[in-house]
């Protein structure tokens, strides 16, 4: 069975949430204003990412300095390894930025395949988002679904918050942390709550992969989508 681990990366292969942390420490105030516009629903993820993206103030440098900071969950490696082991593929799914996520990946000594938005410097202090492929009905900045089915046919989703809410929809089984774990309760959708990825990790030695059940392929009943096989 072709198995695929997509992984979320703010709030879970990191514990923070990188884009955050940079706003806070570079950005105008004003880029809590937008954050709560978009909380209400009044703008998309894009328009929110775009415009306080507008509001940093840093050179590269700075940047890159800021995120040695930053450390990722310190069981995340061994996951990544456990799952290599047990023939599945991994890669992470964000609607992040490449930047903060390559820079973090390599300093924490893990190289994976990677989806995300793309950080663009426009020169000087000054700094562009810039998005991914998205599906009329995707929230997010680039579309996760179609993300994940480039990658395989069976997803296994690690996540823990609102950007991984459509894609939880459509995976075979999440691993779930925080407010995905509520919406996958909500909605009946096969998971295990998780604090972490040494609680992924255990789940991981104990779920044989062979044993889950996977969702229906395209032209039987259930509720994969054909993007996801994209």
């Amino acid at each position: 069975m072709d198995w695929h681990f997509a992984l979320d990366f703010d709030g879970t292969i990191c514990p923070v949430d990188v884009t955050d942390f940079i706003l806070e420490r570079f950005a105008a105030p004003a880029w809590h204003d937008i954050e709560a516009e978009w909380e209400r629903g009044a703008i998309t993820t894009r328009e929110c990412l775009r415009r306080q993206v507008g509001l940093i103030d840093a050179d590269p440098t700075e940047i890159d300095a800021a995120l040695t900071e930053i450390r990722l969950d310190p069981a995340f490696p061994a996951f990544v390894g456990t799952a290599l082991a047990a023939g599945a593929s991994v890669s992470v799914i964000s609607d992040g930025f490449d930047r903060f996520i390559r820079t973090l990946l390599v300093a924490g000594g893990t190289r994976l395949p990677f989806s995300a938005n793309r950080l663009l410097h426009l020169g000087g202090r000054r700094w562009e988002a810039q998005f991914g492929s998205q599906t009329p009905a995707c929230p997010n900045g680039s579309c996760k679904c179609l993300a994940a089915g480039e990658m395989a046919r069976r997803v296994i989703l690690v996540g823990d918050g609102r950007s991984d809410f459509c894609l939880a929809r459509h995976a075979d089984f999440v691993l779930a942390k925080g407010r995905l774990a509520a919406f996958c309760r909500e909605h009946a959708l096969p998971h295990q709550p998780i604090a972490g990825f040494e609680d992924a990790l255990a789940w991981l030695a104990r779920t044989p992969l062979s044993s889950l059940s996977p969702l229906p392929t395209p032209g039987q009943s259930g509720r994969r989508p054909e993007t996801l096989h994209a």
